[in-house]
């Protein structure tokens, strides 16, 4: 991550990995001066309303900045802030959870943070182990973070805090102001990207025929775009963009399908183009853009309760809902992510929040002899488009959430509670409670009504070593 790149690069590891012994190596170390992103405290914040005030200024400091962290149980030298004492303390799991809950109770909005416990290689199993917390802090898109009554929850004073230098200081309310109407000014920025990359993919979208056009037509599409928070920044010349070429034609459109590999890769006004199977009914489309954005298309095969959808050219069968799988929309998704992802890190170098939108439309209905159309209706099944999933029909749907972007390029826990969340926001609007093949905790779950089946997702996760939960016929979720 962007914000924690000096501590790592200091610590010699990821500092979500980071042991007693890692730690360590700060002390004395010149580079390692409290700065920006990174500050230290001896002991953990005291208990009591004080304590829970400065706890939260400290944090909601970095999270009002570039982000960073506060290291406990390291003392700095007050004249040069380099750390030159250690003091290892005691990591209960109640000292995690009292981070947390104050953060809750003392910040609006809440400011979120990742707290990791770098242990002594000697611990002993039964007892507390002892070491250093690492209190993660990523720059916020939700910027400007209050902490509520300094001093005092109950006097409801609001105190915006930030980093200065190796110190804390409290913005002053023109900064706050601005800061709010900044924050307005980048989700307006960011709606109009994804808003671009959209319409980018029908610019490039090339069906090469009105027999094909028509067979695409019958396909429901799933739209989904990438806007980093902070834009990155893609090199652009002869040799960067031959590289580019043989990533994105070595990459998957799907996982587990070997043969969903890009067949062309163009340069676009934008940045660049790639396409799987051009001019086809089963055309995938991606965009990348300089900035780290990019979108893709996919068309999805949906089918009636008469089987495969043909060009039915009856009332009654343009009035069915047609059914689309849950598996393959997970499978998509999933897929998705990772491609988009890696564009942003991987290319342009983009770090830390993202925005994800997902869009889902229904294939084009038109009647005979009518110019008009308009999206059929879908209903999402799990299995093999069989075994209802969802309660209600929808021409469309449409989720966003916010994620951080280097969480999604390897396959993971992180990549998969972002799929969860897509997925259970998006099938809400077709009347599906939660995800079917996810879970909140970031695992894959087989349906033992079809447990072959997203058979590519199952073996993909395998291979990539995945959690799979299995859950029995009429099992719910929560009572996996």
């Amino acid at each position: 991550m962007s914000y924690y790149r000096r501590l790592a690069t200091l610590l010699g590891s990821d500092p979500t990995q980071a042991t007693a012994d890692d730690v360590r190596r700060l002390l004395k170390n010149p580079q390692a001066a409290e700065d920006q992103d990174l500050d230290y405290k001896l002991t953990a914040h005291d208990n009591g309303t004080e304590g829970g005030g400065e706890l939260a200024k400290d944090i909601t400091a970095f999270a009002n900045s570039t982000g960073g962290v506060l290291i406990l149980g390291l003392q700095e030298d007050r004249k040069t802030s380099i750390p030159v004492h250690a003091a290892p303390l005691p990591l209960p799991d109640g000292l995690r959870r009292r981070y947390v809950e104050t953060l809750a109770s003392r910040t609006a909005p809440i400011v979120d943070c990742q707290i990791h416990y770098a242990k002594e290689a000697h611990a002993v199993d039964g007892q507390v182990p002892t070491g250093f917390a690492l209190v993660m802090v990523p720059p916020s898109p939700r910027a400007p973070h209050a902490v509520t009554g300094l001093n005092d929850p109950k006097d409801g004073t609001l105190r915006f805090p930030v980093r200065a230098g190796s110190g804390t200081r409290f913005m002053t309310p023109s900064e706050v102001e601005t800061a709010f109407f900044d924050k307005q000014s980048r989700r307006a920025q960011r709606e109009e990207r994804h808003e671009q990359l959209c319409a980018a993919l029908v610019t490039e979208k090339e069906i090469d025929s009105p027999t094909r056009w028509l067979a695409w037509a019958q396909k429901a599409c799933l739209v989904l775009t990438l806007v980093p928070h902070s834009p990155g920044d893609m090199a652009w010349d002869q040799q960067s963009f031959q590289r580019y070429q043989q990533q994105v034609r070595s990459e998957l459109s799907l996982v587990g399908e070997s043969h969903t590999t890009f067949d062309t890769v163009e340069p676009a006004p934008f940045g660049f183009v790639a396409r799987q199977d051009q001019g086809s009914v089963r055309q995938v489309i991606a965009v990348f853009a300089d900035d780290g954005s990019s979108g893709v298309e996919y068309p999805l095969s949906v089918q009636t309760s008469r089987g495969p959808l043909y060009d039915l050219d009856d009332d009654a069968g343009l009035r069915e809902a047609v059914m689309i799988s849950s598996g393959d929309l997970t499978t998509t998704i999933v897929s998705a992510l990772g491609l988009l992802s890696r564009h942003a890190v991987d290319r342009a170098g983009a770090m830390g929040g993202c925005s994800i939108r997902a869009e889902l439309t229904g294939p084009i209905a038109r009647k005979p002899d009518s110019t008009s159309a308009a999206p059929r209706s879908l209903l999402l099944t799990s299995a093999t488009m069989q075994l209802a999933s969802a309660s209600r029909a929808a021409r469309s749907g449409a989720a966003e959430i916010g994620t951080f972007v280097e969480d999604l390029v390897q396959p993971g826990k992180a990549l998969i509670q972002a799929v969860d969340l897509l997925m259970t926001r998006l099938g809400r609007q077709f009347g599906q409670v939660e995800s079917v093949y996810t879970t909140r905790d970031g695992a894959l779950v087989r349906d033992q009504r079809s447990p072959y089946f997203p058979g590519a997702l199952y073996e993909w996760a395998h291979r990539e070593g995945l959690d799979v939960q299995e859950r029995a016929h009429g099992q719910t979720l929560r009572d996996a």
